[in-house]
Order: C-alpha cells, then structure tokens, then sequence
C-alpha cells in the first residue's frame, strides 16, 4: 500500500520549497559570478592594454622592457633586434604581420598580448606581454566559482529542504486535525444513524404489514425516509474510508477479483432487476489476485456500478468485467447510458462533483463515490481511467498491480 497522499502532499511541498530555494541561489550566483568573472577579466585586459602600449611607445633604442613586457624592433632594413629577455621563439615572430596598434599573438603555446608601433623611419617596434598565466588563472577562478557554486546550490538545497519542513509543518497538522475530524464525526454518526436506519425499516414493515389504503401516502414517505438514512449511511461511511485511507493506509492481503466482482454483481443484481438494467459479470479465465484490502476495493467498486445504475435507462445494460495482463489486473464498469464527456474526467474525481449530461438528468452526479473511487486506487497503487461520450456511455477501469505468485 502506498504513503497517505496528504503526507505525500505535504513532502512534495518541502521538497517543492528546497527545489525554489536551491534555484534562486543557483540564479543569484550564477548572475553574481558572471559578473564578477567579467569584471575581472575586462580590467585585467584593460590593464594588459595599456601597459604594453605605453612601454611599446616609450621605448628607446636600448629595447628595455618594463612590467613584463618585451621589446622587439625591425629598422627600415628589415633587421630586428631583440631586447633583454626576450624567449627566442618570439624573436622569429613576423613582425610585418601583427596589425598596427592592438593585436594578439600564439608563439610556442603561449599567449601574448603585442602592440605595433610604426616609426617615422620605416621602423616597427613591437611589445609582447605574456598573458598566458592571467588565462590560466582565468581558468582556475572559473572552476573554483563553478565548484562553489555547486557547494552553495547543496547547501541551499539542504538549508530550503530544512526550512520547508518547518514552513509545512503546520499544514501537516492542519490536515491531520481535519482527517481525525472526519474520522471522529464518521465514528460518532454511525451508530445513530444505523438506529435511525432501523426504526425507519420498522416502521415501513409494520406499515406494509398492516395494509391499511389510508396508509399508502405515508409508507411511501417512510420508503422514502429509509432510502434517505441507507444513503446518508453510505456518505458517512465513505467519509470514514476517506479518513482511513488518507491517515493509514491499511496492509494488503492477497483479494481475488474474480470473487469480488461476482460477490457485488449478485448483491446488486435486485436492484438491477427493479429498474429493468441487465447487470452482467465477465471475468473470464484465470487468476485476478491482486493486494490490498477487500472492504476498500468493494466500496470502490460499489461506487462505479451504483453510478453506471443510476445513469442507465431500463432496457440498458451495466457489465462489471476483470481481466489480467502484463503484470496487472483491470477491473472495468462499462453502461450503455448516457455517458460523459472525457474532457470532464479530471473535474469528476472532485468531490460531489457532477458532469454534464442530458437535460432530464442534469447530468452525473458521484457526491464522494468517484472522489473516493480515485483515492482507494491511489492508495493501492493503481490508477483509475475514464472514457465515454455522451450518449454512448462510460467506461471507467480500475487498473491494479496484480498480487506475485507465492
């Protein structure tokens, strides 16, 4: 059986909250380290820029670099010369080729950043400033704010998930509140109703036995009294299934479905018959096992042929049907009545929900029985299906892992 879905509810919360936080951070460091990383290196750059131009243009005779620029320099000839410390790769460098002014060079795997100054004379004098070290440090501060980042996100994360649990920890209790009320008012109501259910069947067979014509208005009254108690009955019980499902889902024991659906067919097959509705069973062949808890499957399914009953004209035809395939077990309500609107499926798992229809029926009223239906196979790991047209019918599935072989 499957977690409470308001406890699954309410983590789903936490972790949406933790999810929220750990983004907002990402973005914010994200946003922050790009800038930074920018910064940097444009002022980097601008001062690499300017230190190689203004030693290139200052240069004298002697090619004496400064701050880590080297100096290089083609007389009118075409001879160049090459100042102290310079690497000898770069005294082969094509002096013609780099642009006047700003450029950039790669010479033995290194980066430098040159600067072009041309002479009155027909000379070129060139500095380089190696800037291979400032991208590998680049590269370093680059990796060093992604590993922090991804520290900072963790720690977000953890932090948010932390103080989502404690921002839904009052939710949690709100809905715990609410569940034990259900429960406790469901307990409370049920005995005074089942009274109250009794005394009215009393009264309509003492009534029925008694004969009397004068009495015809009133034992229809009463009929109707004890269909109204039966059906009260019936919400307060599903309230309390509700209850049950949603604070403690109950351990499943092996159900056989075949048995099941022939159990409720034969059950309401009377009711069936008194309104002109063929009900049929079709389960087939072969084992329908599934786990979970039998009262809860039944009410379920209860729920689904009582609707597809109430939405069948007499002559109609409701068939309960079980099958098994690929490692599941569906169970399948179909009428020939007047049907729904897929499109309307979701709206109908609300409770007392009513979908659209004819005028005459105003169309299909579930109260909790849908509603309930969705939560008794969610609770079972299952899932529920709805299909139809109007005027065509519905067919709704209950499709359910089926039971290991033991």
């Amino acid at each position: 059986m499957s977690a409470a879905p308001d406890a699954r509810m309410v983590r789903r919360a936490a972790v949406g909250i933790a999810a929220q936080v750990a983004a907002a951070v990402a973005a914010t460091v994200l946003l922050v380290s790009v800038l930074a990383l920018s910064l940097t290196v444009l002022a980097e750059h601008r001062d690499e820029e300017r230190t190689v131009r203004e030693v290139t243009v200052a240069a004298g005779p002697q090619l004496i670099g400064a701050d880590g620029v080297v100096l290089l320099h083609r007389d009118p000839s075409g001879t160049v010369r090459a100042g102290p410390a310079v690497p000898d790769p770069v005294t082969r460098l094509d002096l013609g080729r780099l642009p006047a002014g700003r450029g950039n060079a790669r010479v033995a795997g290194r980066e430098y950043e040159t600067y072009a100054v041309d002479r009155p004379d027909g000379g070129r004098t060139v500095g380089l400033l190696d800037v291979t070290v400032r991208e590998e440090s680049g590269e370093r501060l680059v990796g060093s704010l992604v590993l922090g980042g991804l520290l900072g996100i963790a720690a977000a994360g953890a932090a948010g998930l932390l103080l989502g649990r404690r921002a839904v920890r009052p939710l949690a209790r709100a809905l715990e509140l609410q569940r034990r009320f259900v429960a406790d008012a469901s307990h409370e109501l049920r005995t005074p109703l089942a009274v109250l259910h009794t005394r009215a069947e009393l009264i309509q067979r003492r009534l029925t036995q008694a004969g009397a014509p004068a009495g015809d208005r009133l034992r229809a009254d009463v009929a109707q009294l004890t269909a109204d108690t039966r059906a009260l009955g019936e919400v307060v019980e599903d309230l309390l299934l509700s209850a049950e499902l949603q604070h403690r889902p109950a351990a499943g024991v092996p159900v056989d479905v075949g048995d099941l659906v022939a159990e409720l067919v034969a059950a309401v097959a009377p009711v069936a018959e008194r309104r002109g509705v063929t009900l049929a069973a079709d389960t087939g062949d072969g084992r329908l096992t599934v786990e979970g808890v039998r009262s809860s499957l039944r009410r379920a399914l209860a729920a689904l042929v009582d609707n597809a009953l109430a939405h069948v004209d007499a002559g109609g035809t409701v068939t309960v049907g079980a099958h098994r395939g690929a490692g599941r077990v569906r169970i399948a309500v179909t009428d020939d009545g007047d049907g729904l609107d897929p499109a309307e499926a979701r709206e109908l798992l609300r409770r007392f929900a009513r979908g659209s229809g004819h005028a005459d029926r105003e169309g299909r009223r579930f109260g909790l029985g849908l509603a309930l239906v969705s939560e008794v196979v969610e609770a079972h790991r299952g899932r529920l299906e709805i299909s139809g047209r109007p005027g065509h019918g519905a067919r709704f599935v209950i499709d359910l892992p089926a039971a290991p072989h033991r």
